[in-house]
């Protein structure tokens, strides 16, 4: 579909410039929406440039990456190629995938502007005249709108788990999964063994570098696969949930809440 986004993005000669020449930019917000979504906008922007007389030189795609703030790689480097002079319009499915805050979309739309670069929308049909003005402000703020209230549902539906002490997402912590039926922590017997290890040769008077080395003498590791450092080590031994405390940010704490793998004694001597 159109130019290969692997393709060099060199200065196009002037007797291709004169012709309409555009990029299109898309972006989806997460793993779960899937890569038909990116494919949905590209199909989107090819079929509108053809109707309307553009060519499409170069593909700007932002995976799994939030339109709340423009800290995207893709499209940061889209803004500062609108000063190359290399084309003269950008198509996007919607405004909510310029952005999701009104301050930044008006910024960077402004920024555009002054390269003499244009935004069009292919979803949404905004008129060439004073009352499109108001209407992008309008959609400007209906996405950041439905981009706060996400957040708030996700804020809300957080608390309400962690009410239950399931598992809020984040990072997993060695020594534990989640049950796929109750969203809860259990614990992981291929892990477990590890946290205890590190636990007991810490509090028999190991110091932290020489339990470090020793660990990874034996080949044990992080959750992530790899060596043990004095930082992971130092972030698990201080970690409350491992004497069976669940906490969620300063607002929850339950003691009993997950299960236990290390005993309150050795964690309590392992403090001291």
């Amino acid at each position: 579909m159109g130019r290969s986004k692997k393709e060099p993005f060199n200065v196009l000669s002037n007797d291709v410039y004169k012709t309409k020449i555009a990029v299109v930019y898309a972006r989806y917000s997460s793993h779960r929406q899937g890569e038909q979504s990116i494919e949905g906008q590209l199909a989107a922007a090819y079929k509108w440039a053809g109707e309307n007389g553009y060519k499409i030189v170069h593909e700007y795609i932002d995976r799994a990456m939030t339109g709340r703030n423009d800290n995207r790689d893709e499209f940061q480097k889209m803004l500062k190629d609108t000063a190359k002079k290399q084309f003269d319009t950008i198509i996007l499915w919607k405004i909510d995938r310029f952005g999701r805050n009104r301050e930044e979309i008006a910024f960077n739309k402004y920024r555009c502007k002054k390269n003499g670069v244009k935004v069009v929308y292919v979803a949404e049909s905004i008129p060439d005249s004073p009352e499109g003005v108001i209407l992008e402000s309008v959609l400007e703020g209906m996405a950041e709108y439905y981009s706060l209230q996400l957040s708030q549902n996700v804020r809300r539906g957080q608390r309400a788990s962690a009410e239950k002490c399931q598992c809020t997402g984040g990072n997993q912590l060695l020594g534990y999964s989640t049950d796929p039926q109750t969203k809860k922590y259990v614990i992981d017997e291929k892990t477990a063994p590890t946290v205890k290890l590190i636990f007991k040769l810490y509090s028999e008077g190991m110091t932290v570098a020489e339990v470090v080395d020793e660990v990874n003498r034996r080949g044990l590791r992080t959750l992530r696969g790899f060596k043990f450092t004095k930082n992971s080590l130092y972030s698990m031994l201080k970690n409350e949930k491992y004497i069976g405390v669940y906490t969620y940010k300063d607002e929850i704490r339950v003691e009993g809440g997950v299960p236990a793998i290390i005993d309150t004694d050795t964690f309590i001597k392992v403090q001291e």
